[in-house]
């Protein structure tokens, strides 16, 4: 039996997709028709990372006393450079999440979902193989 997928959440074989759910949940893949990927971008804001934001905040408070009197263009420059590294760090960014929707037994059913883009992509790669294995006509 050919695997063409086969992650920490998912497998995807010549025959049926297995994917997290309350329970592992096994579809068949001559079940699945119109499969398409919805992007989710309405996913709770979160920081980049805020113990390094305030770290180079207080880092940047300290630099005008230290560094100030020895070189004021040094201190400028550092002063900007933590500035704008705790304003990456402290910003929100909206998470991506990727899913795989496709009508299964006469029903739209979410086949697949993540948050990494790299394990969607892979996860994608192993369903379109093994639907192409499936229908060689499509």
């Amino acid at each position: 039996m050919p695997v063409f997928y086969r992650g920490p959440r998912a497998v995807v074989t010549h025959d049926f997709v297995e994917v997290p759910c309350a329970a592992r949940r096994r579809l068949a893949i001559g079940g699945l028709s119109a499969v398409h990927i919805v992007l989710d971008e309405s996913g709770r804001a979160y920081a980049g990372n805020p113990a390094l934001g305030v770290s180079a905040l207080v880092a940047a408070a300290a630099t005008i006393p230290v560094v100030g009197p020895a070189s004021v263009p040094l201190a400028a420059t550092v002063l900007c450079g933590l500035c704008a590294c705790a304003a990456l760090c402290l910003r929100g960014r909206s998470r991506q999440r990727w899913q795989v929707r496709a009508t299964y037994q006469g029903q739209l059913i979410e086949v697949f979902r993540s948050t990494d883009e790299r394990e969607f992509a892979e996860f994608c790669r192993g369903l379109v193989r093994s639907l192409e294995f499936h229908d060689p006509g499509r």
